[in-house]
């Protein structure tokens, strides 16, 4: 190859701040020294930068993180973190963490492993998984339950002749409504009574012969997590389902926004975006086994969402509303909560908390819901409505900037393991 091919290369590898690593790894084969030439002379002529040992395009004036003021951070989720355009962001109150691109990946190679070429695949309650199966145009028809309507509409591209989606609560839906499949996969909320619920309607719609395929949380989840996970495998047994096949950490997850901005509030700084793992559970149906749904009463949250320019903010009026305060009060320093579990007490002190996992407390939180809803429609605002207009404000914009950071630094790790 010509020298102005390398040199064209290379600028081109170093569009975001690379390593020499990185650069050596991705030059189909471009001996050390040479790069090591040619980066040289790109230095000298001005077209390259090295700072702290990263080379740059100086033009550009990056940071060592992508700038995403002229780039599309779709781009990036897409290559990273798989079909979460049609996804909102994450909201705490949600407990969602969604699979990485590199896990969507290695379940849909699973499915083809599993099933024939005509078999019919079931999904429960994974969206993105259907969309990644969607796009490797497999030959199994697939059908997916999912009873959120943005993420159905936001899906429908994908619908086809082998790809479905039934529109149903999976709490609630008569498994004889869905039919029967070879396989079934399935990634539940890490809580016994999802987890029952969730295997009893994928027993039910699984042939006998038939591929069960789940996530479950590792050893070292939460505490009894080892318990828990023998009484779900014994549920299982009583389904007629016999596991088969148990692999540690083979699942990652994104770690989101939220999980992003606690760590941060935590004081914890090095980690990586994937660090959440998942263990990968296979199961055979050898036998029908006819037990009855366990009941379950879903909590009433009584949270109310709203929404500004993409930061999700929930409040929880009724029962709490004491005096005519209007304005929030901080219950943690800095006003994000350094943790994401579900045990943390001050969890239940919160009636105002934001997608960026801000919690904070208001005397009559009825009354900030009327003012947030007069701000959004845009009425004519009184003294109480520009008070707390000011207090959204200043959240939105933070954590707009906050969640700038998060890709910025997803994506600097993420190459960075790349390298």
């Amino acid at each position: 190859m010509s020298h102005k091919f390398h040199k064209s290369t290379l600028l081109r590898i170093c569009s975001q701040p690379r390593t020499f690593e990185y650069i050596s790894k991705n030059s189909s084969g471009l001996d050390p020294l040479q790069i090591t030439e040619v980066l040289n002379e790109l230095l000298s002529e001005g077209k390259l930068e090295k700072k702290d040992s990263m080379w740059v395009i100086p033009e550009a004036k990056k940071p060592l993180t992508l700038a995403f003021a002229d780039k599309d951070p779709q781009n990036y989720l897409k290559k990273y973190m798989g079909h979460f355009e049609f996804l909102k962001t994450p909201h705490p109150l949600d407990f969602e963490w969604r699979n990485s691109k590199h896990s969507l990946n290695y379940l849909t190679d699973q499915m083809l492993e599993l099933t024939a070429p005509n078999d019919s695949v079931l999904i429960l309650g994974m969206p993105t998984l259907f969309a990644n199966i969607y796009e490797r145009d497999v030959t199994q028809s697939v059908t997916l339950v999912e009873r959120n309507k943005p993420i159905i509409d936001g899906l429908k591209k994908f619908v086809n002749h082998k790809a479905k989606i039934q529109e149903a609560d999976i709490f609630k839906i008569d498994p004889a409504k869905l039919g029967s499949y070879q396989c079934v996969l399935m990634d539940p909320p890490w809580y016994s009574e999802h987890f029952y619920q969730f295997i009893w309607l994928a027993a039910r719609c699984l042939d006998i012969g038939g591929t069960l395929a789940i996530s479950i949380p590792p050893i070292n989840t939460r505490p009894d997590i080892d318990a828990e996970r023998l009484d779900w495998f014994q549920y299982c047994q009583q389904q007629g389902l016999c596991l088969e096949n148990l692999s540690a950490n083979h699942l990652e997850y994104t770690m989101p926004f939220f999980e992003f901005n606690a760590f941060r509030a935590g004081g914890i700084q090095n980690i990586l975006p994937f660090w959440r793992k998942g263990d990968f559970a296979v199961f055979k149906k050898i036998k029908d086994q006819h037990t009855e749904r366990k009941h379950l009463v879903e909590k009433v949250s009584g949270w109310v969402e709203r929404d500004f320019d993409g930061v999700r903010i929930r409040i929880k009026p009724g029962q709490q509303d004491r005096g005519d305060s209007f304005l929030p009060e901080s219950i943690v320093k800095g006003d994000i909560l350094p943790t994401v579990s579900s045990r943390d007490p001050l969890r239940d002190l919160a009636n105002i908390w934001t997608s960026g996992n801000r919690i904070f407390k208001v005397s009559n939180p009825t009354l900030f819901l009327s003012c947030i809803d007069r701000i959004n429609g845009r009425n004519q605002l009184n003294a109480n409505d520009e008070s707390v207009k000011a207090f959204i404000d200043e959240i939105t914009n933070l954590e707009k900037r906050e969640y700038t950071n998060y890709l910025e630094w997803v994506y600097y790790e993420m190459e960075r393991q790349i390298a």
